[in-house]
């Protein structure tokens, strides 16, 4: 009898929601599962954060749920089929408008009055960095969007069809003469997709903008403004209320490894200092890159092209006060180029799943893989006068096979990095937060390795907008007291598993300021966390 009832209440919420999927005037459509589908969530979510009521669709949803749309996102539709674009086609017919997001479809591109110029890769090191806005209709669009793109699907409207509506330009805010985004009487179409990379609030703006301008009821630039205005000085007067804390860490992860404004270290550090960060765990090496010139690790592409970025980011950090740990990928090679994989593969270092297949996770239980990050950790402290070493992915592939004794292979590399770091160096390691059960699926105790002494600081990746699941990670952390004083909080600003809004940010610092850790890092080092949460924690907190 409970089954049935379970079955008849998920029937009903399914019809349920293929209804509402129905009725929905706005649609965000995924082309594939996977990397697309994650963008298409990203603008779900500007969307529902503009209070913009938004339905989720596959393409085989797509005919049904466009019937009472009336703005559709298109992400991932490279090579749509034929009876994708059939559907595409009617509801045009229909009147729909569309956002199209990297396309090399020539009947898609048709339909929507875009010449295809064919894909291109960026000649130079951001050559394509922000977006620059010459036409500022609908009303909310906004002058310019910072986003690093390194592809396009380069385009240009039909003669007397449409308009440039954005060009790319490089750092220096040159123009690169390509479109970025172009309007034409079918809607919107962009030469690459909105990463959640930065400037996040600005890309909200921008697509509910497209909204406003087919559906002025639900989204008005106007009453945007005001309530804008109105929510800043609410959150000005509460970040102004707080009090800082004298000696607390205030770290923050940058996982790009080029910082905040790429060949200008000195611009990012002086908005660190400015907004009292005093660690800084710059990701310039792993197992298949080095942003510097290893000769341990394969130099990166990033190296090649724009410098050590280690060397940098230590001369901008001097006479600062903020602290430099130069961050490695231990286990993970997912940088690594083919080649490298395939060398990898060769030397029998690649973990596997269950049934055999690859992935881009390397062996802790192979010595000569646990030799070659170690060989790294010594040539960094050989080269560079950092403060820290920081380890991450130091742990197994949640998905690949492992012996049994999975927990004490990672906890014997990790004690014998212990050696390599040499003091008043700190030895730190980011960590899931859900503890014990990492031991079990990654084979990380890392309360053993706090018991050991092993490392300086533990850095639990405790990401959640989940204010409740956010205390009971720090519950457990405090448990014992001197394992809370070497842990150091995780917050997840703009991980995949949290975006957090600036009172978020300030009240899990709060929170966990009541369980007397030392301090917090906050993931991740972009745009948002610049222009978004540091402004308020400047004010008061920090």
């Amino acid at each position: 009898m409970k089954r049935g009832w379970k079955k008849l209440v998920l029937g009903l919420f399914a019809a349920w929601a293929a209804v509402a999927a129905a009725a929905a005037e706005v649609v965000v459509v995924s082309h594939e599962p996977g990397y697309y589908t994650s963008l298409a969530r990203h603008l779900e979510r500007w969307l529902h954060g503009q209070s913009i009521p938004t339905a989720f669709a596959t393409p085989k949803e797509m005919a049904a749920s466009l019937q009472s749309a009336k703005l559709a996102f298109l992400v991932g539709f490279n090579e749509p089929s034929a009876a994708e674009l059939d559907v595409l086609a009617a509801y045009r017919k229909r009147g729909g408008k569309l956002v199209v997001f990297y396309s090399a479809s020539p009947r898609l591109a048709a339909l929507m009055d875009v010449k295809p110029l064919g894909y291109a890769t960026a000649r130079y090191p951001g050559q394509w960095s922000s977006m620059k806005f010459s036409v500022r209709n609908p009303p909310g669009v906004p002058a310019a969007i910072l986003q690093t793109s390194t592809v396009l699907q380069r385009a240009v409207p039909l003669p007397g069809k449409g308009q440039v509506m954005a060009t790319w330009c490089d750092r220096t805010g040159q123009s690169s003469g390509d479109a970025a985004w172009i309007a034409t009487a079918g809607g919107w179409w962009m030469t690459h997709v909105l990463l959640a990379d930065g400037d996040e609030n600005l890309k909200a703006q921008l697509v509910a903008a497209f909204v406003g301008a087919v559906a002025p009821k639900l989204w008005n630039f106007g009453a945007f403004v005001t309530q804008a205005e109105a929510e800043h000085q609410r959150l000005r007067a509460y970040a102004l209320r707080q009090v800082p804390r004298k000696g607390e860490i205030h770290a923050v992860w940058d996982h790009t490894g080029c910082g905040l404004y790429p060949g200008n270290w000195a611009k990012t550090m002086k908005v660190l200092q400015e907004a009292r960060v005093t660690d800084l765990f710059v990701n310039v090496a792993g197992a298949g890159f080095a942003h510097y010139p290893s000769d341990v690790l394969p130099r990166s592409r990033i190296f090649e092209q724009e410098g050590d970025q280690l060397k940098a980011c230590l001369a901008a950090a001097k006479g600062r006060g903020i602290r430099v740990h130069a961050w490695i990928l231990c286990f993970n090679a997912t940088r690594a180029t083919p080649d490298r994989l395939k060398k990898f593969e060769q030397a029998g270092w690649r973990l596997k799943t269950a049934d055999g297949k690859l992935t881009e996770y390397l062996d802790p239980s192979n010595a000569a893989v646990r030799k070659y990050i170690l060989n790294a950790v010594d040539e960094i402290q050989a080269d560079y006068k950092v403060d820290g070493i920081h380890l991450d992915f130091v742990r197994w592939y949640e998905r690949s096979v492992r012996p049994p004794n999975a927990a004490q292979v990672i906890s014997g590399f990790v004690a014998a990095a212990r050696q390599h770091v040499r003091r008043p160096a700190w030895l730190t390691a980011a960590v899931l937060g859900k503890y014990p059960a990492c031991i079990a699926s990654v084979g990380q105790d890392w309360d053993s390795w706090l018991n050991s002494n092993l490392v300086d600081f533990v850095v639990p990746m405790d990401y959640t907008e989940d204010f409740a699941k956010f205390e009971s990670f720090l519950q457990q952390h405090a448990q014992v007291k001197a394992h809370a004083r070497k842990t150091i909080v995780g917050i997840g600003v703009t991980a995949n598993e949290s975006r957090l809004g600036p009172q978020q940010v300030i009240d899990q610092i709060k929170l966990a300021r009541t369980y007397n850790f030392p301090g917090v890092a906050l993931f991740d080092l972009d745009t948002t966390l610049e222009k978004q949460i540091l402004p308020y924690l400047k004010l008061g907190l920090w």
